[in-house]
């Protein structure tokens, strides 16, 4: 007599439901090892140079807020060893109130160097020591904790566009520079171009963003006029990265491109923390400040006849208070006050 098989096949549809689901999970675990072990080799890369600074006694962090220190240099083939930093900028999350503040330093500004007796411009602080004395005399000068750090170099910038598609970016002002430098795979550092960017709505590469956020020598308003555009930059880089949790695919392909070319002391928690804060808060409120004229500075010379900015000590006091709290004013004023140069 034939044996019965009890075991009844199930419908074609769905073994093949079965089978595209178990394929979609290989996929989804494939790439999310991928991703992690991208991010996990990047930030190897980038924190080969661990940094350690001595902040001052009365500088200390403040609950549920970060503050990350945005550093850019024009590492090209001009320079030697620590180059200046022609980007400062300090990012302040307050994961409370759902607030980033961007505070942009004039790279110009005027001021005593930490544990010197002699001033100088801020952006010439990161030649003695490079990252650590530039994290030093940002923590110093104003009072606040750097929690975390980035920089980045000019390569470093064009790759990281580059990586993600290039940008949209609402170009509100024209961009003329005759004296833009030529100091990118050329063969004459020193060489300059006419630098033409119209206004309007502009998807531009890597390289165009670069000159975009890098002109400053026919700006109106000189320096200030660049940290606007570079601020506006960041905020179409978040827009474009946190648009949509897709988008967070283009995330190991920046890895690839920056590695060799930043270093930052962002952990892998921290990043898909941070990631996670911003998707969760996509309409989050974003601030912008610097310390520019007529208000919280003045262009002036120093003694030996450099352009610099010198800040108002009290209204930059009362800023540095609104957005980091009464004690970073405090510090900030007395550090600002009767510096030793003349303003215009």
């Amino acid at each position: 007599m034939q044996e019965i098989n009890t075991r009844q096949k199930k419908p074609f549809f769905i073994r093949l439901l079965i089978v595209i689901f178990l394929t979609v999970v290989c996929f989804f675990l494939g790439y999310s090892a991928y991703y992690l072990n991208s991010l996990q080799r990047f930030i190897a890369t980038a924190t080969s140079q661990h940094i350690t600074v001595k902040t001052a006694t009365n500088i200390t962090p403040l609950l549920n807020q970060t503050n990350i220190l945005l550093l850019g240099s024009d590492n090209d083939q001009k320079f030697t060893g620590n180059p200046l930093t022609q980007t400062m900028m300090v990012v302040h999350i307050d994961y409370a109130k759902k607030e980033i503040d961007m505070f942009s330093i004039p790279r110009d500004l005027w001021i005593r160097m930490p544990d010197r007796k002699n001033y100088g411009k801020i952006d010439q602080a990161a030649e003695y020591e490079g990252i650590p004395s530039a994290i030093k005399v940002v923590e110093q000068t104003f009072g606040i904790s750097i929690d975390h750090y980035a920089w980045v170099g000019l390569y470093g910038f064009i790759k990281s566009i580059n990586a993600i598609g290039g940008i949209n970016l609402q170009v509100v002002h024209p961009v003329l520079d005759n004296s833009y430098p030529t100091d990118i795979n050329s063969s004459n550092p020193y060489g300059y171009q006419r630098l033409d960017i119209q206004a309007g709505m502009q998807h531009m590469t890597g390289g165009e963003a670069l000159q975009y956020v890098r002109s400053r020598h026919e700006d109106l308003i000189g320096d200030f006029g660049r940290t606007q555009r570079q601020r506006e930059l960041l905020l179409a880089i978040k827009d474009t990265l946190f648009h949509s949790k897709s988008s967070l695919l283009k995330i190991p392909n920046i890895f690839n491109s920056l590695r060799g070319q930043i270093k930052t002391d962002v952990s892998p928690a921290f990043s898909l923390q941070l990631g996670i804060f911003l998707l969760r808060n996509k309409n989050i409120k974003i601030k912008q400040f610097t310390l520019s004229p007529p208000i919280y500075s003045s262009i002036g010379n120093s003694i030996d006849g450099q352009s610099i900015v010198v800040a108002n000590a009290s209204n930059s006091a009362k800023l540095i208070t609104q957005i980091f709290g009464k004690n970073a004013g405090q510090v900030t004023f007395n550090n600002l006050l009767n510096v030793q140069g003349i303003a215009r």
